[in-house]
């Protein structure tokens, strides 16, 4: 089963389960970027720091500020669920803008936290079905496994090679979310990818307990990123933006393979409560410029989300980006969002719970 971006099928992005849990609240004014914006003064972005808030800061924020006068402060929450929803939760939020994952924001919906989106005036997504009432796709990107050519000369080129540990001895290196961890974990205990969700958890953290000892778990993708430009981590499975990027500065000689890659829509939300609402909404739109979105290619190597950009590209660009059929695997999948909405809070449980015995 191959899986790639398919402009013809929908994503099943907000199924019935989020519509369960998810509050219709209607349109949101200040988020339409109309007349009673006021003035211009700054945003806070919540991404994930290092070289990605780099490459976004230059591709996205720096000619945005420069156009609309408006300053960017970062933070690099992005991908902490629990903290992001207890400070909206709590009255305490100071983001206007996050940077969020198919995972991410499932359960920022599930939690209710964010702001409704005026998406009418946003046209030209290769796929339309990723927009939601709550969020603006603006690319697809991977995660993807990776080696050390000095510590694993013969490579590796699935997940069940990732967990012989046997067969390919070295330290294993992955950022401490179980999205993406607990699928490969599943796929290498031979299910099928067609048949992952429902997750079958305990099977997975059986399997997950037999690399146990020869994995870091690191707590960002910087940590992560720091460890493997060091030398300290053979092989393991990380951001792909993160990979090219430790790969190009010659640190060590790392590769990377497209069989068992981990697809993921990014999304920018809105959270309740953002002290600057109709300029967040403002860098949105701005994100979807074509010069935006060819610059996000261009320094994170991830697939444009307007399918002008997209249809511009030569195959030989879409042979090395995420959820083109060039890149397309039989281990290839995409984050299931609606099991996740649901069962995200207890599996992150579970799983610091695991991490932490």
């Amino acid at each position: 089963m191959r899986t790639y971006l398919d402009v013809t099928r929908g994503r099943r992005l907000v199924g019935a389960a989020l519509a369960t849990v998810v509050v219709a609240l209607g349109s949101l004014t200040a988020c339409s970027g109309g007349d009673d914006a006021g003035e211009k003064g700054s945003i806070t972005y919540a991404g994930f720091g290092g070289t990605y808030e780099e490459a976004v800061k230059a591709a996205l924020f720096d000619p945005y500020s420069k156009d609309t006068d408006v300053k960017v402060l970062y933070d690099s929450s992005g991908s902490d669920v629990a903290k992001l929803v207890q400070m909206s939760k709590s009255g305490s939020m100071t983001l206007d803008l996050i940077d969020a994952e198919d995972s991410s924001l499932a359960q920022f919906m599930a939690a209710d936290i964010l702001q409704p989106i005026d998406t009418k005036s946003l046209q030209g997504f290769a796929d339309p079905s990723a927009v939601t009432e709550y969020s603006v796709p603006w690319y697809t990107f991977s995660r993807n496994l990776f080696w050390n050519k000095d510590e694993v000369p013969g490579g590796i080129d699935s997940w069940a090679d990732l967990f012989d540990t046997k067969g390919i001895p070295g330290k294993r290196g992955m950022v401490g979310l179980p999205w993406g961890i607990l699928e490969g974990a599943l796929i290498a205990d031979g299910v099928p990818v067609g048949q992952l969700y429902p997750l079958d958890l305990d099977r997975a953290f059986r399997k997950l307990d037999t690399i146990r000892g020869n994995t870091v778990f690191f707590p960002s993708n910087g940590d992560l990123q720091n460890a493997i430009s060091q030398g300290e981590i053979a092989l393991g499975y990380g951001n792909l933006a993160r990979i090219k990027s430790i790969a190009a500065s010659g640190a060590v000689p790392l590769d990377y393979t497209w069989d068992g890659a981990v697809l993921s829509v990014q999304q920018l939300v809105i959270p309740k409560g953002a002290p600057d609402q109709p300029d967040a909404f403002e860098a949105i739109k701005y994100s979807l410029k074509p010069e935006v979105q060819k610059a996000i290619m261009d320094k994170l190597g991830y697939t444009p989300s307007l399918k002008s950009v997209l249809d511009g590209l030569d195959a030989k660009a879409r042979a090395d980006l995420p959820g083109t059929e060039e890149t397309a695997s039989d281990e290839t999948f995409r984050i299931d969002v609606d099991w996740w909405a649901k069962n995200g809070a207890d599996v992150l449980k579970r799983w610091q719970d695991w991490q932490n015995r």
